[in-house]
């Protein structure tokens, strides 16, 4: 199968550092051609301005030698390029390129190719580099063009990178670095600290002793930077007398060892000795901000590191400071544009990360379990790992709301335990100030580090605080916590991209309904302790909002609700049944081949329990029961079932892999087995057959299935 245009140049080293957006940029401003054999693209001596790329075939790159002959230098193969020189400063042709059979290349023209480098320079510094190094290696068989062009090489990079008084990296290398450093360092979940620096009072310096001795000073400043710093550092001047250092792998602690030193070094510069002035040291200022664990936020980096700085200052300068939260009252956000910016910030945190951690209070009251379970919920719908921190003696009241964590996939974590998962990120739901939240084994060692804090909270003023990060706080006047998440859930309706990335269909399930309800009518007492116009505005909104919903979805035997309490009974009934409908579907008909646990439902079998429940607890019954399937096994986990109907029931397949396992992307089961009605994400998949069409019957079709699963990963 011939490689596409695309897959080849992100096969080629020239290309390789290039993201998909670069890479397809660059791809559209070249044109395909097609050559057939024994054709001249070029002789040598040409004017030229093209790069080539060739695709298929073989070229030819030949020279005359002084005696008139044809000397062959090489052959090129598909996946690399010629005619770069020309590319570079409209040189003549330095050989002679011919096909030695039918060719396809990517031409580039030098004004594509600058105009790409101008509006991507760090790109372009990637593209140059290996290209250079194959010219060279090129023409050192010939001798030709090769000082200059490695003169020319070396001076461009130098101009693109580097800031031309000191020799660090300059700012604009920076800018361009910063994206691809953060994604990095969040791919190999390894930290990236950012140091800001300043030279206290330089201003003042420059006046008071001229120019000439600022320049001395800030060039022995550099030299200490080199010192101190490690060669893998990125070390660029931001301007004047303000620099920026990116340390990759490296925690805050160390880049706080290495930064005192570089303040310690600085203070030693005796330059100002003996000079009539006002100043006769030289101090340095550094804030220190490393990139949270759960988040890929470039602004958020430099507005920590920037804070540090100030907060150095602050303290009286001549320091080096990591970034510290700063815990102060809560307060209502300034506008509906502030909440937006927040929710966005939110949908791409749990877009990037894929193992959470939800916290409440100590002694949770019934809204506090019930926006972390609500939010919970939410995060499913992404398909992550979601863990509750709950106590282990919960009030049995409540044992209705642990049943919907259960049967949602959400772990349940012990206040008495340790905590030995890795969370990318936590979420503090209705904990008014940071001494109130629940506590545990090591809790300490979790939420000083540099995970990404996400709070969502509605107790304002008074003596609250903050717990979250300051960019990820939807902290604001609402009845309830749960109803935030409410509006969380009405927002996620609106973004479309992450509604179909995610597969998406039904954000409102009744357990999710119920979980905010839950949290709603308890903090207010079915609306009696509103306070403010807004309180109650919102408070009618979600009352009305959810009342419809519930009533369209518990509409079963013609049941009429009278009142929102009704309603809410009747939700808690049918949560409760959940375990019944779990221990019948368990029951039936255990299948375990190598790799895989399953359990298959015939029409009889599954008779009693579609009678018996409704049809959003047997979908939410069967994945559980794929879930604990997987894990048991290790591996994968099938449910397969006979839905409702009598004429021509479906068949409904319910495929999840086991949390440790993740060798194989679920949808390409679907795929292989050529299955048209289904879908899901790589660890869960849905599919629905007619039951009419299974010619030997549900049982063998399912043996049949599992083998040709186990037959797919044995040969991974």
């Amino acid at each position: 199968m011939k490689a596409s245009p695309l897959k080849i140049l992100q096969s080629m080293d020239m290309f390789s550092q290039l993201d998909k957006q670069q890479l397809n940029s660059l791809f559209k401003s070249m044109i395909t051609m097609d050559y057939s054999k024994g054709k001249t693209l070029f002789h040598e001596g040409d004017l030229g301005d093209t790069l080539y790329i060739l695709l298929t075939g073989v070229i030819a790159i030949t020279l005359k030698t002084p005696q008139g002959d044809t000397l062959e230098l090489a052959q090129i193969k598909p996946g690399n390029f010629f005619g770069e020189m020309s590319i570079f400063d409209n040189s003549p042709r330095s050989a002679t390129c011919s096909t030695l059979e039918d060719a396809t290349l990517l031409c580039l023209r030098s004004e594509d190719f600058y105009r790409f480098i101008k509006e991507n320079p760090k790109a372009g510094i990637a593209i140059m580099n290996p290209m250079l190094q194959t010219t060279t290696s090129r023409l050192q068989k010939t001798g030709a063009f090769l000082e200059d062009m490695v003169t020319w090489g070396e001076q461009a990079r130098t101009r693109a990178i580097t800031d031309d008084f000191t020799g660090l990296y300059n700012r604009r290398f920076l800018d361009e670095s910063l994206e691809g450093r953060v994604r990095q360092a969040q791919q190999g979940k390894t930290p990236l600290t950012m140091v800001m620096i300043d030279l206290d009072h330089f201003g003042k310096l420059n006046l008071e002793f001229g120019q000439e001795t600022g320049n001395q000073i800030l060039l022995e400043v550099v030299s200490i930077f080199r010192n101190v710093f490690r060669e893998d550092d990125i070390l660029a001047r931001y301007g004047g007398d303000e620099f920026c250092f990116l340390l990759p792998n490296t925690s805050t602690e160390k880049t706080l060892s290495l930064c005192n030193k570089m303040v310690r070094d600085i203070g030693r510069i005796k330059t100002l000795e003996g000079l009539q002035g006002s100043m006769n040291k030289i101090t340095a200022s550094a804030g220190i901000a490393c990139l949270p664990t759960g988040s890929m936020s470039v602004e958020l980096l430099i507005e920590r590191a920037d804070k540090a700085l100030y907060q150095a200052k602050e303290a009286g300068r001549n320091r080096a400071q990591i970034w510290v939260q700063q815990h102060s009252t809560k307060t209502a956000l300034t506008s509906i544009a502030q909440r937006n910016r927040i929710i966005q910030r939110i949908f791409d945190l749990i877009d990037r990360n894929n193992n959470f951690l939800i916290i409440g209070h100590k002694q949770p009251d019934v809204d506090c379990i019930s926006s972390m379970i609500s939010m919970g919920l939410l995060l499913r719908n992404f398909h992550k790992k979601v863990s509750l921190l709950i106590p282990r003696r919960l009030n049995r009241k409540y044992q209705y709301m642990i049943n919907i964590s259960r049967y949602n996939s959400l772990d349940i974590l012990y206040n008495d335990e340790e905590i030995q998962e890795d969370f990318s990120v936590i979420f503090f739901m209705d904990t008014p100030k940071p001494d109130m939240r629940e506590q545990f084994p090591r809790d300490r060692e979790l939420l000083n580090s540099s995970i990404i804090k996400v709070e969502v909270d509605h107790h304002l003023q008074a003596d609250s605080g903050y717990l979250g990060d300051e960019d990820f706080r939807l902290v604001d006047d609402a009845a309830s916590a749960s109803e935030l998440v409410g509006i969380l859930a009405i927002k996620l309706q609106k973004q479309n991209k992450l509604v179909k990335k995610y597969n998406i269909h039904d954000l409102f399930t009744r357990n999710f309904v119920l979980a905010v309800l839950t949290g709603i009518v308890g903090d207010t007492k079915m609306g009696q302790y509103l306070k403010t116009r807004k309180e109650r505005m919102y408070y009618k909104l979600f009352s009305n909002l959810f009342n419809d919903l519930l009533v369209k979805k518990t509409r079963q035997n013609s049941k009429n609700f009278s009142s929102m309490k009704d309603i809410f009974k009747e939700m808690q009934k049918l949560s409760l049944g959940e375990d019944e409908c779990y221990a019948l579907m368990k029951e039936y008909n255990g299948i375990s081949i190598k790799n895989i646990n399953a359990v298959v439902i015939g029409k009889k079998e599954m008779a009693p329990i579609n009678g018996l429940f409704d049809n959003e607890t047997v979908v939410t019954v069967a994945r559980y029961l794929a879930d604990e399937l997987a894990e048991a096994c290790g591996v994968m986990g099938m449910v397969a079932y006979v839905d409702r109907g009598e004429e021509n029931p479906l068949v409904q397949f319910r495929i999840r892999r086991s949390q440790d396992f993740n060798a194989l992307d679920l949808r390409k089961i679907i795929e292989v087995l050529n299955i048209g009605n289904g879908g899901g994400h790589p660890g869960a998949i849905g599919f629905r057959i007619p039951l009419s069409q299974l010619d030997h019957g549900l049982e063998v079709y399912s043996q049949d299935l599992l083998e040709k699963i186990n037959k797919m990963l044995s040969s991974l």
